[in-house]
């Protein structure tokens, strides 16, 4: 596993010079492939279509998308009583549950039509990633997982002198640089973060930003002082106002030691083994991604690591049907690993919170990438967190929504009236709510008599047996043929 510093620098060289066609997946760094967790990116500047890459991963149909988005949203309300109202009357955003939601537009034909519910941006006009409770209290880890520590829980940062000169051991905020013995007249970042993490403006399918735009990007260390982020939060005050130490109250040892994606290594395939990983897939795979960090140190990359972070990238499906047993599968990496004794596989479990009652699952299949883990059907209605545990080791948060079944088992006409029942249609909606919640028939709006969640009497000129209605309710929409009611036998 030793190698002499030298050959690393021209390994690092030339391999990156073969990959510069692929910046988005550069191997090895830099600049630092977009395989774990989220991209180096900037969330000051983001638009509808960057908050669906992560909240609708992979979903480019939006007929998939807006239907995941409302359930996540309209479960939401089983969590307060009484209720909330649909209307935000204070027509200010961004509101809260307490206030209502929706804000009514005047119609210059008459009346109201709601506010465009599809554009995340009306409601969140700020990034909402770093406004939380949870970031104010600087709980970093409920939504990075293990992947960051939380700088005020205590967790082990070195106290022996820093030595980043040439000989020394520790790394620095951004690295030093060298001379590239591999190219003459040229340098290279060695010793420090920004060894591997460099801006790539030319990145493809998008850029890949450098750390002081990832770090100033967040809204942390932007806000007045008392606000949510405070400059010193990363940059610390006195001797340490710009050192490793400041950067490692967030990125510590252990964190930092547990970051590795299962590289294409043929030895072990599919699995991740810590020291015996292809070169530039995470910090701990292999010597060369130690010398990143520790540039005068050329022991092996093991000692220190136990379970990896799992990182969770997709889900089959965002919203489930309460009441009914499924199959969620969680796609990622690094959910099976090999410890550093390279005997002991760490393997993983996953958590599902709601309303502050955690559920464990085991899955029933498992690899690197994959999870499959069977929902038990009495999971409640509502919005759940998602986690990856291995060993106490977190990954990021995910969500799901355990959503109430929706179904018309019968649609009879009896003269104009119309009876339908079912299940999951919800209360019945305010009357500003018609051009969203309603009933139709082949696409016209019917006249709702009655509505409660089995049953829906309505009135409309329209129908007629063999015609379809559509009940549109909070968690979508149900459809059923209408059938005639059977003639009375005198």
């Amino acid at each position: 596993m030793k190698k002499k510093i030298i050959s690393i620098l021209a390994t690092a060289s030339v391999l990156a010079l073969g990959a510069a066609a692929a910046l988005w997946a550069a191997v090895p760094p830099p600049p630092v492939n977009q395989n774990l967790f989220i991209y180096d990116t900037s969330f000051t500047s983001f638009t509808v279509v960057n908050c669906l890459e992560c909240h609708a991963p992979g979903v480019t149909d939006p007929t998939q998308i807006v239907p995941a988005l409302e359930a996540r949203h309209h479960a939401l309300l089983v969590s307060v009583t009484p209720q909330p109202s649909c209307i935000n009357a204070s027509g200010v955003l961004p509101s809260t549950l307490a206030t209502g939601c929706h804000i009514l537009v005047p119609n210059p034909a008459g009346g109201f039509t709601i506010q465009d519910p599809t554009n995340c941006l009306n409601c969140h006009t700020s990034s909402p990633h770093h406004t939380t409770t949870f970031a104010a209290a600087r709980d970093c880890k409920h939504c990075h997982g293990a992947a960051i520590d939380n700088p005020l829980d205590g967790h082990y940062i070195p106290s022996y002198p820093m030595n980043t000169a040439f000989g020394g051991v520790t790394p620095g905020p951004v690295g030093r640089t060298v001379a590239n013995p591999a190219a003459p007249g040229t340098t290279i970042i060695v010793q420090g973060c920004a060894a591997c993490h460099q801006a790539a403006p030319a990145a493809t399918p998008k850029a890949i930003f450098g750390n002081q735009d990832t770090h100033h990007g967040t809204g942390i260390g932007q806000g007045a002082p008392g606000s949510i982020g405070e400059c010193q939060w990363c940059h610390g005050t006195g001797a340490n106002s710009f050192t490793i130490r400041a950067c490692e109250a967030c990125h510590g040892v252990n964190s930092l030691h547990s970051i590795q994606f299962d590289s294409p290594a043929a030895a072990n395939l599919g699995s991740i083994v810590p020291g015996n990983e292809s070169l530039g897939y995470g910090h701990i795979g292999n010597n060369w991604d130690c010398q990143g960090c520790h540039f005068s140190w050329t022991g092996t990359s093991t000692g220190l690591t136990t379970a990896t972070v799992p990182a969770i990238s997709g889900q089959n499906s965002k919203v489930f049907t309460a009441g009914k047993a499924a199959t969620l599968i969680i796609t990622g990496n690094s959910f099976v690993n090999v410890g550093d004794d390279g005997s002991t596989t760490y393997n993983p479990v996953v958590t599902l919170t709601s309303s502050g009652i955690t559920t464990t699952l085991t899955p029933f299949s498992k690899t690197v990438s994959e999870i499959q883990v069977a929902l038990p059907s009495t999971l409640p209605i509502g919005v759940y967190e998602v986690r990856v545990d291995k060993n106490g080791t977190v990954s990021n948060l995910a969500k799901l929504v355990v959503a109430p079944e929706l179904a018309i088992t019968s649609a009879v006409l009896s003269s104009q009236t119309l009876t339908i029942v079912g299940k999951g249609f919800g209360s019945a909606p305010s009357a500003d709510f018609k051009s969203r919640l309603n009933v139709s028939v082949n696409g016209v709006q019917a006249k709702v008599i009655s509505w409660s969640d089995t049953k829906i009497v309505a009135t409309s000129a329209n129908a007629g047996a063999g015609k379809t209605v559509t009940v549109n309710t909070l968690y979508g929409p149900a459809a059923s043929n209408i059938f005639a009611a059977a003639k009375k036998v005198r």
